[in-house]
């Protein structure tokens, strides 16, 4: 049945309010990209002045205001498709989350007294009139808006007002909640989803092509933190790729195959049912309920040279905490932290499994190690890609276990990626070039992933 909604949606006086509030929208990203806001200060009976773009606001990652104008903006996108769509009564709610989240911004960033992106700007204004300042001689920084500012926020509320369905009859304002109460349930996961996942990406990627030391406004410089981790042979940061990438790569193809081989191997044997399978199981998923920290600390005690219990029980005068053995160390304490929530996953697949199968294929004189490759391996396969990818990306994504074991010792041998982009971003202060690490190893993750989900999609039954 054709609702109420999408009727009116068809209607050419509902089709023609629905490009009214699409182009409202769109005007709302235009006019957003041509506002500006001026700021100005007293210091020493000196007044200085700035005028900066919005769409320079959006990257200057000065303040936790300037976050809502992204969130802002990818809302106003959402409405304006949905509009375009026919869907007004989402749309509608879109425009409106944008068209408040727009305004709020205005006022938090207006009254934030002292916005380090705009002190160094006015900063800046004062050292070239020659006049000798300290930060707390700046009592407040008053910022004030473009009227295209103004005219921006006013198409956001003109996009809401135009898109807004009918609500004259009870069952109009009854099909609207209708349409609403879905995106209820996914609004809350959906708004934090960019928050904190979306946006933090985009700034990222943004960040990897910039000059920033984490106090200052990011620079634009290019492709030149590629250059120099890529091309420049002599440059520290070279060296740091090729090694963190590389010892990366090395704890990917040490530990991955232990991460699904041996859960895989328990949840076999706890499929047989033997006796005290739940107390088994309980011991084997109990390190994922621990801290990385909490296990690393705990496992590097037992691989002490001195007095650690591993080389007192294996009577090894060899030093885990030193390559090769260091690997073999942080191998161990990997799989034995990640291979109980894997077996878990592995269970249940297996108990999803049809027992007359096995039973048919015992009639026929198949072995245990048969039926493995025949029936259990085909039966989980959908399981196993997603544990055998999400593995892969988790263990790309190396860094507690190697910086609490070794750290940058024996001449950083155990040094992943990671590891460099925290020493750069927070110790170094050089988050651009931490940034573009961080870039070119998610680069990897994606690329590998990708070929892992078409290898096992071209070899899996149709």
């Amino acid at each position: 049945m054709v609702t109420s909604a999408i009727r009116r949606a068809q209607t050419p006086r509902a089709a023609m309010r629905g490009r009214i509030a699409a182009s409202f929208g769109l005007l709302a990203l235009v006019l957003f990209f041509l506002s500006s806001i001026t700021a100005a200060t007293t210091v020493s009976d000196v007044t200085v002045h700035t005028s900066q773009p919005l769409s320079a606001v959006l990257f200057s990652l000065s303040s936790f205001s300037v976050l809502l104008l992204p969130v802002s903006i990818a809302v106003m996108v959402l409405a304006i498709i949905n509009i375009a769509a026919g869907r007004r009564s989402p749309g509608v709610l879109f425009a409106g989350l944008s068209t408040v989240l727009f305004a709020l911004f205005m006022v938090l960033y207006a009254n934030e007294g002292i916005n380090n992106s705009l002190y160094t700007l006015l900063g800046d204004k004062l050292k070239e009139m020659d006049v000798k300042f300290r930060k707390r001689d700046f009592e407040w920084i008053y910022v004030s808006y473009s009227p295209a500012t103004y005219l921006t926020l006013a198409s956001c509320a003109l996009t809401t007002v135009v898109a807004s369905p009918t609500l004259k009859t009870s069952a109009d304002r009854k099909s609207v909640l209708r349409e609403w109460i879905p995106y209820a349930y996914v609004g809350p996961h959906l708004l934090f989803f960019i928050v904190f996942f979306v946006i933090p990406s985009l700034y990222g990627v943004y960040a990897a092509f910039t000059k920033w030391n984490l106090f200052n406004d990011p620079v634009w410089v290019g492709f030149e933190n590629f250059r120099t981790m890529l091309f420049q042979s002599g440059n520290t940061y070279y060296r740091q790729l090729r090694n963190g990438l590389g010892n990366t790569f090395k704890f990917v193809l040490f530990s991955v195959p232990f991460c699904i081989a041996l859960p895989l191997g328990l949840a076999v044997a706890l499929q047989s049912k033997p006796r005290g399978n739940k107390f088994f199981q309980a011991i084997y998923y109990l390190p994922a309920l621990m801290s990385i920290s909490t296990v690393t600390l705990t496992w590097r005690y037992m691989f002490l040279h001195s007095y650690g219990a591993v080389s007192n029980f294996l009577m090894s005068a060899a030093d885990w905490r030193v390559p090769p053995y260091s690997w073999a160390s942080l191998v161990i304490i990997t799989v034995w932290w990640c291979n109980g929530g894997t077996m878990v996953i592995y269970q249940s697949a297996l108990s999803s499994i049809p027992i007359d199968r096995y039973e048919a294929a015992s009639v026929d004189g198949a072995n245990g190690w048969q039926k493995f490759l025949n029936i259990t391996l085909p039966g989980i396969r959908y399981p196993l890609t997603y544990t055998f990818v999400m593995t892969v990306v988790a263990q790309f994504n190396i860094y507690g276990q190697p910086l609490m074991l070794t750290g940058f010792e024996n001449q950083e041998a155990n040094a992943v990626l990671l590891m460099y982009v925290y020493e750069n971003a927070v110790k170094q202060q050089v988050a651009g070039m931490s940034a573009a690490m961080a870039l070119i190893l998610g680069v990897c993750i994606m690329v590998v992933s990708f070929a892992q989900m078409r290898l096992m999609k071209a070899n899996s039954p149709a």
